[in-house]
């Protein structure tokens, strides 16, 4: 495990480390923009480096502090559980910030075919109370110009 973002750039200039979901979900970590994070100065200080604006179907990890909407446990499983937190926080009126020298590690890489076998229906069942959570979401912050 790398100890801090030199160690993960210099695996990842050899391909043993890859943004999460790297192939499988594009759009789900795009816009956190890796190229520009990999870019950035070292630091030695944590900061916050940029904004990214939220946007369907982001799945960002994130640190938050304070009170933030609680994640719904109705999306069990597989599918639309971090996207639907997401988008809540969005509405809701928090923004997101890339941290400079912040990574988190997930040990092995998603791939396509290793993915358990109910999979797909959980995904379905949870795209579909996806689209309802959004609609309460609506009713939740009437008054929010954000929506997802």
């Amino acid at each position: 495990m790398p100890a801090n973002k030199n160690e993960l750039l210099q695996l990842y200039q050899v391909g043993e480390v890859r943004p999460f979901y790297y192939g499988l979900c594009t759009p789900c970590q795009a816009p956190t923009n890796y190229s520009r994070w990999v870019n950035l100065p070292e630091e030695t200080l944590l900061r916050p480096a940029y904004v990214v604006p939220w946007q369907d179907p982001w799945e960002p990890f994130y640190v938050a502090g304070g009170k933030v909407p609680t994640f719904d446990e109705r999306f069990r499983q597989y599918g639309f559980n971090r996207i639907s937190q997401a988008c809540e926080l969005h509405v809701a009126g928090f923004d997101f910030e890339v941290l400079n020298e912040g990574f988190l590690v997930h040990k092995g890489f998603k791939e396509a075919l290793k993915f358990h076998p109910q999979k797909e229906a959980e995904n379905q069942h949870n795209k579909i109370l996806y689209r309802q959570f959004k609609q309460e979401l609506k009713a939740k912050y009437p008054d929010s110009s954000r929506h997802c």
